[in-house]
């Protein structure tokens, strides 16, 4: 199964973030006290601001990561580190911390993963700059995608250990996904999306089960098999799309995806595209007309195959 990385949307997923923390930073990592109830949480938890990532992988959570808008009572980072003198005063600004995954989970991608949703989260709300005071361990991810140190490293007071400052400009971000969604004129649909990550050999799609997704390839390849075979039909890698009929037809599966090595995707649900189209059906025409061009060229494709074997 994959681990499934997406918004906490209701109180039993964000009890369960509650939770995480608990085992994370006390059990396995002891930087904080124990707590009766075994759950690690403050008052910015319970403001409307504030926002839980969550990456779980068959019902259990496995790593998670608070995002939390600017509003009246601030940011969390307000009470330890300012970043505001660093910031343009028409700033739109996200705090991200609280960032955790069970040790058995500490890879890179599903790092990044939950890293990457959060800024999606952030272009979605209008977000300018996000701060992060990180810890050091994943600072070299957050570069990636153009976070920049902005000052020394500090002791966090909440956590007892230490943090590095960093910040990215919103204008700075360089992530494929996002590129593809402006692209596309897709900006509605960013949050429909989740991001599921896949170990190698995992079996993505299995041919002749019903199609409930659609998938975007972010990072690693897969193979497009011969179902319940090992007979490769094609290679597919970052920027392929497939499955998407899925969201407008019945039809099962017709081939077996197998990931070749660990693989990143963005998955849209069939019921979250049905519940678009129903209530907002100019922006799911969008999709669509996205969903018509592939099929066209699909089409266009195997007839310029079938042209040469003739």
């Amino acid at each position: 199964m994959p681990v499934k990385v997406q918004l906490a949307t209701t109180t039993e997923l964000i009890d369960k973030v509650f939770q995480l923390r608990h085992q994370v930073f006390v059990e396995e990592e002891g930087l904080l006290e124990p707590t009766e109830d075994k759950r690690i949480m403050d008052r910015y938890d319970a403001y409307p601001s504030t926002t839980q990532m969550i990456a779980i992988q068959d019902d259990t959570p496995v790593g998670c990561f608070r995002l939390s808008l600017d509003s009246q009572q601030g940011v969390p980072a307000d009470n330890y580190f300012n970043f505001r003198p660093l910031l343009p005063a028409d700033a739109v600004i996200m705090h991200t911390g609280l960032f955790c995954l069970l040790s058995d989970y500490r890879t890179n991608g599903l790092a990044m993963s939950l890293i990457l949703m959060s800024a999606y989260f952030a272009h979605s709300n209008g977000v300018t700059h996000v701060v992060a005071p990180i810890n050091p361990k994943i600072a070299r991810l957050l570069s990636r995608i153009g976070f920049t140190q902005v000052a020394d490293e500090f002791t966090d007071p909440h956590l007892n250990a230490q943090v590095r400052p960093m910040m990215l400009n919103m204008k700075d971000l360089n992530d494929f996904f996002l590129n593809f969604i402006n692209k596309n004129q897709l900006h509605d649909f960013l949050m429909d999306y989740e991001r599921w990550f896949y170990r190698e050999g995992d079996t993505v799609v299995q041919g002749g089960t019903p199609g409930n997704e659609a998938f975007i390839i972010i990072e690693g390849q897969v193979e497009v098999r011969v179902p319940s075979t090992t007979y490769k039909i094609a290679q597919l890698g970052q920027g392929d799309m497939f499955g998407e009929l899925a969201l407008i037809t019945d039809e099962v599966r017709s081939a077996d995806i197998v990931a070749t090595s660990e693989v990143q995707m963005m998955v849209m649900s069939k019921q979250v595209f049905i519940d678009r189209f129903i209530n907002q059906p100019e922006h799911a025409l969008k999709l669509m007309q996205l969903l018509g061009k592939r099929t066209q060229n699909l089409i266009l494709q195997l007839r310029a195959k079938q042209a040469v074997v003739d």
